[in-house]
């Protein structure tokens, strides 16, 4: 269940199963948090934009739902935050982004930032079997590895060709979105986030079941 003493900051609490996350925005950003409160991997505005701030949220069953109003910001935000598989080591998180602006040229994009040592790309085969998947764009799964955490950034078809990747060899860097947004558009995408901080790393076979679960799953309507 969701645990949120104060607004942007919620504790996802299963068990033994303990993870937190920052919502805020703003220059206190968006986050899933480690036991040190290091941010393990963020969601940050890019060059000189700004991410808003949040002004509202509530939980409704599982899912927690936090809203940031344009503001100085040249988009608003809704993030929805829903755990899908959850020990003490790992925790697969569905992170869904709405992004909308009241601008009328604008080219708002997001990127989800992970500081690692190591960074590994795969295609898995098309999901519905004709092998044909589109590799425009970013790779379906992208893992990037530290010394005791290891994450994954699952992106279904629907993300994977219009997320453009920009790593380095210590960041793994997605830009979501970046194409020009009519004004009152909403765009949405819905990365899966696989975090794993045992000191293994999950399996190409494990990532790639979680991926086609991704792929077969519907698309949020709201």
């Amino acid at each position: 269940m969701w645990e949120t003493d104060e607004l942007g900051l919620a504790t996802w609490v299963a068990g033994d199963a303990s993870w937190s996350l920052n919502a805020r925005g703003g220059d206190a950003g968006i986050a899933v948090l480690g036991e040190d409160r290091q941010r393990l991997f963020e969601f940050a505005a890019v060059e000189d934009d700004q991410l808003p701030v949040a002004d509202e949220q509530f939980v409704r069953r599982d899912q927690w739902h936090v809203n940031f109003p344009q503001g100085e910001s040249s988009y608003a935000l809704r993030m929805v935050f829903r755990p899908l598989q959850v020990d003490a080591m790992q925790l697969v998180l569905e992170s869904t982004v709405s992004i909308q602006t009241s601008l009328l040229d604008t080219h708002p994009k997001i990127d989800l930032n992970i500081d690692c040592r190591d960074i590994d790309s795969f295609v898995p085969d098309d999901p519905s079997g004709d092998n044909t998947l589109d590799t425009k764009g970013s790779a379906p799964i992208s893992v990037a590895k530290n010394r005791d955490v290891s994450i994954a950034v699952l992106l279904g078809p629907h993300d994977s060709p219009f997320t453009t990747n920009h790593s380095t060899d210590t960041l793994l860097r997605l830009r979501l979105f970046g194409d020009f947004l009519e004004k009152g558009v909403i765009r949405r995408a819905r990365p899966w986030i696989v975090i794993n901080r045992s000191g293994e790393t999950p399996s190409l076979e494990q990532l790639t079941e979680l991926y086609r679960k991704l792929c077969g799953s519907p698309l949020p309507l709201s």
